[in-house]
């Protein structure tokens, strides 16, 4: 698992659906959370020189209208809830 430097408890996504490297569902905590619009879309390199990972991190609103920062590690496909906004 990627370090990540946030002071707020970073979260394990069960399942992320995907179509056309988009994610447009994912499970937390049993619970579907289908995405009705992507807000934002960003990769974080970090410190390279260091060897830490490329993550890719998207801010979705879900159909139970909350808006999350979900955060991909592309090279083993893992997912994190990274921010949840109120």
């Amino acid at each position: 698992m990627p370090h990540f430097s946030r002071e707020e408890k970073v979260r394990p996504i069960s399942q992320v659906r995907i179509r056309n490297h988009v994610p447009y569902q994912f499970f937390l905590n049993g619970q579907s959370h289908k995405i009705i619009r992507i807000m934002d879309y960003w990769r974080d390199v970090s410190e390279w020189w260091r060897g830490e990972p490329e993550l890719w991190f998207w801010r979705v609103l879900t159909d139970r209208q909350g808006v999350y920062e979900l955060v991909c590690h592309p090279q083993s496909n893992q997912w994190w809830v990274y921010h949840v906004y109120d």
